[in-house]
């Protein structure tokens, strides 16, 4: 049974489609003088852990580790699920003191964002607390920030011509590089190498701690974790063996003695310890999290990095002396790590897999402060509790005077990312599907914004085209619907071939490149929100034929939020009727399949909606055994692919 669309849903419609690497400072490429913001330059290939590695596959976080906070109840909530990860937001107030998510290499503790409002007095109320660092009020970059002169020596303040930075521009905005922040003293809770000396949970009698930093928003707070110098003596590192007489306190999944209340030794995260890593490859999201790396890599598709034995997770070996920790881990994590997308080649997805590292790190047990500070280099200036090296928010680049450019680290070019317009998921997508780009690094998709305005999609909008090359070298012309500077909307031709496919963006004689892994099949599912809210709505089928149309949502007070669809009538059925994109060129006799709430739903129909091109509809009959559910997840399956989750709520 097919559902029409109504028309009252076209504005809706609308709507919806309306690397690390070894060398420091002094010895990266460029001037060395003005040095990017790894945070900025190597965002877009973070997966939803916030970790990432570089070609030799060393997983690690530059910013706070969010999947790790999760399983030691950092004060995060849980918001959805999906074939890319796990999404998380920060809980509202009130607040419990973070634990120790890890330790860098001069000994002290790395906290969370929460604190005691008083650093000195446990019984003040725990709130977030705020670094000393804020973006400067700066049109030119001819100065220096008075913090950044440590890491600059026999540079001045005042920067000759040869040394200035790029004006601020959309090309080279402000955050872009780590002298584009000033420290200000008392603007927030921490010192300039992101720390604190405080009582904790841990250390009652106080200690200096660092603490990894946010926004109010839960977004990423300059410096992140620790800022451009220890603040204490640096004797630990990142490959140091245990010597014979140190004595063993955890491995092979088991303690070696009774429990040990001493942080340095009971903080490191060992519950894990005996469970596989598990990553998710960009090329084939849907297939889940896998024990190997990488799969499902489609001709052409390059790759760095692999596990192809599966391999224990987090930490594995906890040993100590009076002087040291030494712990022994492979670098990968419990929690499912991947995908990884970027822009450009390759399909959009990253090339560079995690490996194992066996990491052999030695943390001081009795630390102190540094009379003269140490800068933090590129590459592990620590260790997370669960293995994974702590990086800090150098990529390795630097602006060059003489290339008006940055020179080394990942590339960052003008370019755009292109994900699913139904779910904003990155993966494949398959021909006629809808698919949604955003620019990066400055780049501007359209000349002006504009939206179709029938139901016959230009291919010149906004003084923007779309081409798309696709694997066996023939280009297509993509149909928009939408485009502006930061958005374009457009469906993929159904003439595409499958493979790895190339797209360029061309808008005011400027050429913005990207790309598509395109697949025969790759189901996505519209939502409402962030929290997953299935895009749809309810028909009640009456048993004299009457048919009564109810939406699965209300908006109350700007906030949109669902309304409980009631079931269980035995004089009525109940059909949830769902949007996507994606069946492809299996849409004329697709295998589909659905739960919801973990229970079989019979699918009355999934296929083209008709009036739309590049939209899905499923047709959902609720079973009358989800009355009283609550919340539950919709997963459907077609040819084999799973899409992503979304939800409704039962009454």
């Amino acid at each position: 049974m097919r559902i029409a669309l109504k028309r009252s849903l076209w504005c809706l419609f609308v709507f919806w489609l309306a690397v690390g690497t070894t060398a420091w400072a002094q010895g990266q490429q460029g001037d060395g003088i003005w040095l990017r913001n790894a945070y900025y330059g190597e965002f877009q290939t973070f997966d939803k852990c916030f970790g990432h590695q570089p070609g030799n596959g060393q997983y690690h976080h530059h910013i706070h580790p969010i999947c790790l906070r999760a399983q030691l109840d950092d004060n995060l909530v849980k918001v959805n699920s999906g074939r890319t990860g796990v999404n998380y937001r920060e809980k509202t107030a009130p607040w419990k003191h973070s634990p120790i998510l890890g330790w860098s290499f001069d000994g002290y503790p790395i906290y969370g964002p929460y604190g005691y409002g008083e650093p000195l007095n446990p019984n003040s109320t725990v709130r977030r607390l705020k670094p000393g660092f804020r973006l400067r009020s700066i049109n030119q970059r001819t100065t220096l920030p008075n913090w950044a002169l440590a890491h600059h020596p026999g540079v001045s303040a005042s920067l000759a011509a040869n040394q200035a930075g790029p004006e601020i521009s959309d090309t080279f905005p402000l955050g872009r590089y780590i002298e584009d922040f000033e420290f200000v003293e008392g603007l927030g809770d921490l010192d300039q190498y992101n720390g604190r000396f405080a009582v904790t949970p841990e250390f009652p009698n106080g200690t200096y701690a660092y603490f990894v930093t946010i926004n109010e928003d839960g977004s990423p707070a300059f410096p992140y974790v620790i800022g451009l110098q220890y603040y204490g003596n640096v004797t630990g590192s990142n490959n140091a063996a245990a010597p014979a007489a140190a004595q063993s306190f955890f491995a092979n999944g088991a303690y070696a003695q009774t429990a040990n209340s001493v942080p340095q030794l009971s903080s490191w995260y060992t519950k894990n310890s005996q469970q596989e890593a598990r990553a998710v490859s960009g090329f084939d999201p849907s297939a889940g999290a896998k024990t190997t790396w990488p799969v499902d890599v489609p001709a052409g598709g390059r790759t760095s990095g692999s596990v192809t034995t599966p391999t224990k997770a987090d930490t594995q070996s906890i040993s100590y002396t009076d002087a040291a920790v030494y712990i022994t881990a492979n670098n990968l994590s419990s929690y499912a790590m991947g995908p990884w997308f970027i822009d450009g080649a390759n399909g959009g997805v990253f090339p560079n897999f995690p490996s194992a590292q066996n990491n052999r790190a030695m943390i001081p047990r009795v630390p102190s402060a540094a009379t003269t500070k140490r800068n933090t280099g590129l590459g592990a200036i620590g260790l997370w509790v669960n293995g994974v090296a702590v990086f800090n928010v150098l990529d390795g680049s630097s602006y060059s005077n003489s290339a008006r450019n940055d020179i080394g680290g990942g590339g960052v070019r003008l370019s755009s990312m292109h994900v699913s317009a139904a779910s904003f998921e990155g993966g494949p997508t398959s021909p006629g599907a809808l698919v949604a780009a955003f620019p990066l690094f400055g780049a501007k998709l359209a000349t002006g914004t504009a939206a179709a305005d029938s139901l016959n999609w230009p291919f010149v909008l906004a003084g923007t085209t779309v081409s798309i090359r696709d694997a066996a070298g023939m280009t297509h012309s993509a149909p928009i619907s939408y485009a502006s500077p930061g958005q374009v909307n457009y469906r993929v031709p159904e003439s595409v071939a499958p493979g790895l496919a190339t797209v360029t963006l061309t808008a005011g004689g400027v050429s913005i490149p990207g790309a598509l892994n395109v697949v025969t099949s790759y189901p996505n599912l519209f939502q409402f929100n962030g929290d997953g809210l299935a895009a749809g709505y309810v028909v009640r089928v009456r048993s004299n034929g009457q048919q009564l149309i109810e939406a699965i949502f209300q908006v109350a007070g700007g906030a949109l939020t669902p309304t409980a669809i009631e079931v269980g009538s035995t004089t009525e059925q109940v059909y949830l009727v769902l949007f996507g994109s994606g069946l492809g060129n299996a849409s004329a006799n697709p295998t589909v399949s659905a739960q919801i709430g973990g229970s079989n739903a019979t699918v009355a129909y999934a296929g083209p909606q008709g009036v739309f091109s590049g939209l899905d509809q499923y047709n959902l009959l609720l079973p009358s055994a989800l009355a009283g559910k609550g919340k539950v997840d919709i997963a459907i399956t077609s040819n084999g692919k799973v899409a992503n989750l979304v939800n409704v709520t039962i009454k």
